[in-house]
C-alpha cells in the first residue's frame, strides 16, 4: 500500500476498537505521509496490541512519527520492525518515546543493519 492507502487505513484506527493485529510487513510504498497519519492514529487508538512493520522502507519522518505516537499510547504492546532500516536517529526517537510508553512490551530489531552501537545505546 502507498501514503494514500495508509492514510485512510490510518483515519479507521483513529476510530477503531476491535482491530487488535496490524500487519504491514513488507509495504515498501509508505512514505512520509502515510507514517505520519499511521503515527497520528497511534495518538488514539486504545484496541491495536502488536503492529507487524517487517521490512518497511520507514524514513527517519517515519520513525519519529512513529515513536510519537508511541510516546501516547497505552495500548500497543508489540512492535516488530525486523528488517527495516532503522539507523540511530530512528532507534534515538524510539527510545525516547520508550521512556514514556508504559505499554510495549516486545519490539524486535532483528536484522536492522543500521542499528549499529550507538543506536543500541540510546
Amino acid at each position: 500500500i502507498g501514503d494514500e492507502a495508509c492514510t485512510a487505513l490510518a483515519a479507521g484506527l483513529k476510530v477503531n476498537r476491535t482491530l487488535a493485529r496490524l500487519d504491514l510487513k513488507s509495504c515498501l510504498s509508505i512514505g512520509d505521509e502515510g507514517w505520519k497519519a499511521l503515527g497520528e492514529s497511534l495518538k488514539t487508538n486504545d484496541a491495536l496490541t502488536s503492529m507487524d512493520l517487517q521490512c518497511c522502507n520507514i524514513s527517519e519522518v517515519g520513525y519519529k512519527a512513529l515513536a510519537e505516537g508511541l510516546a501516547i499510547n497505552q495500548a500497543l504492546t508489540s512492535l516488530d520492525l525486523a528488517g527495516c532500516n532503522i539507523d540511530v536517529k530512528g532507534c534515538t526517537a524510539l527510545a525516547e518515546s520508550l521512556k514514556i510508553n508504559r505499554a510495549l512490551t516486545s519490539m524486535n530489531l532483528s536484522h536492522c543493519q543500521y542499528v549499529g552501537d550507538e543506536g543500541c545505546k540510546a
